[in-house]
Order: C-alpha cells, then sequence, then structure tokens
C-alpha cells in the first residue's frame, strides 16, 4: 500500500498560510488498519510526527511509520512533507520502500524525482500534476536495476467520508499508479480520502480491470 503529502515564522503563522493535509505536531500519532478485498484484516501501522523543522524557507514534516503483522515489527519507514505557503508537496522517494531497496543498499543509487503536490485550494474536477521517482541501481558504474513509480491522471472531488477515527469532509483523490521494477510493470488506480490535519483516510487500491484488491482505514488518532 502506498499507501501519502510548508513556510514558517511559527506555527501560527503556517496554520494560516498553508493547507496541511497531515498532522503537524511533533508527536502526534495515528493507527492505520490495512484490509484485502474480502475485508480480512491483514496488516496494520502506527505512524508519528517525528519532526516539524523549517529548511530553505519551506516547512518540513517528517513522519515515521512502523508496519505490524500480528502484532510482529515487520519494518519502519520515513516520508517527508514539505509546504510553502500554497503547495502541500509529499516526497516521491517515500513510494519506494525499504523492502524494495534493501538488495541494494551498498550499492550506489541515482534518483529522479518530480514530487507529488497539493495545492492550498483544490475545487472538484481539477487535475493535480503528474508525478514520479526513479531509483536506477549502480554497481561500480554499471546499471543493474531500475525501479519506478509514475503517479498519472490525478483528480480532485470532495466527498464526506465516515472512517473509524471519526467523520470528514475530505478531498477524493483518484490516481493511476505503474510501478517498475527491472521488466515487471504493475498497474493499479487508487482512490484516497485526504482530510486537512488528517491524512489520508482512507484508500482502496483496484486492479487495471477495476476490481477492488485492498483498501486501508484510520482506524484512531493520539
Amino acid at each position: 500500500t502506498f499507501i501519502i503529502l510548508f513556510l514558517a515564522f511559527s506555527f501560527t503563522v503556517f496554520s494560516q498560510e498553508c493547507e496541511a493535509y497531515i498532522p503537524i505536531k511533533v508527536g502526534s500519532k495515528y493507527e492505520t488498519q490495512y484490509f484485502d478485498k474480502k475485508d480480512k484484516l491483514t496488516s496494520t501501522s502506527t505512524s508519528e510526527v517525528l519532526s516539524v523543522k523549517t529548511v530553505n524557507g519551506k516547512q518540513e514534516i517528517v513522519i515515521e511509520s512502523e508496519s505490524f503483522d500480528n502484532g510482529e515489527s515487520i519494518g519502519k519507514t520515513e516520508v517527508t512533507y514539505y509546504c510553502d505557503g500554497e503547495n502541500f508537496v509529499v516526497d516521491m522517494k517515500g513510494m519506494l520502500s525499504e523492502e524494495q531497496l534493501q538488495p541494494y543498499e551498498a550499492m550506489d543509487i541515482e534518483y529522479k524525482v518530480e514530487n507529488l503536490i497539493y495545492p492550498k485550494k483544490m475545487t472538484d474536477g481539477m487535475t493535480l500534476p503528474d508525478a514520479l521517482v526513479e531509483a536506477v541501481v549502480l554497481n561500480e558504474g554499471m546499471k543493474i536495476i531500475t525501479l519506478r513509480v509514475d503517479v498519472t491522471n490525478t483528480k480532485v472531488a470532495t466527498e464526506s467520508i465516515t472512517v473509524p477515527a471519526g467523520t470528514y469532509k475530505a478531498y477524493k483523490v483518484t490516481s493511476d499508479v505503474l510501478t517498475k521494477i527491472g521488466f515487471i510493470k504493475v498497474y493499479v488506480k487508487t482512490v484516497k480520502w485526504l482530510v486537512k490535519d488528517v491524512g489520508f483516510v482512507r484508500t482502496e487500491t483496484y486492479s487495471k480491470r477495476g476490481k477492488l484488491m485492498s483498501y486501508s482505514v484510520i482506524s484512531r488518532i493520539w
């Protein structure tokens, strides 16, 4: 699951000028539950805001997520988000998991990144810019493999939604996602409900033929 999203003189200024689509208080936590297409719980994750700081005139927020399978930790990931007052930006490097990159950790990796951008003001029918991350793995200068994720055809609508953590007025964001690992290609369509100061409260993943594959919901916030 792919499962996701700054400028500052103070937190007050940020709250007025920047639409943060995730929590921005250090120590804030939320739990996400993941289900298969038959509504069976497959895993959970706990996410925490690790840091909020100003970098190059932008607010930078780092969130760490730890995934669990039957109560046992199966790994951690960090995703960095930025806000410059007009746009909320998700670092696309977070779309490549530690599990995908772990076999190549001793090698050189060259990245090409075009981050996900969510404008401060979004309206029904809006189309958002495409995004991508490409990691070229090199061993002594020789290309070993290329990993790439493209997010395209991203559309915005507004909709109310209820999840275990509460009822929200959300942006419903649909995207086409193409993942390439070497010669292997996987295409899915994602539908995500994005809430200001909370994040993606629900995410659904569909196959190329439009069949539901899995979904996730935010189950609690603290």
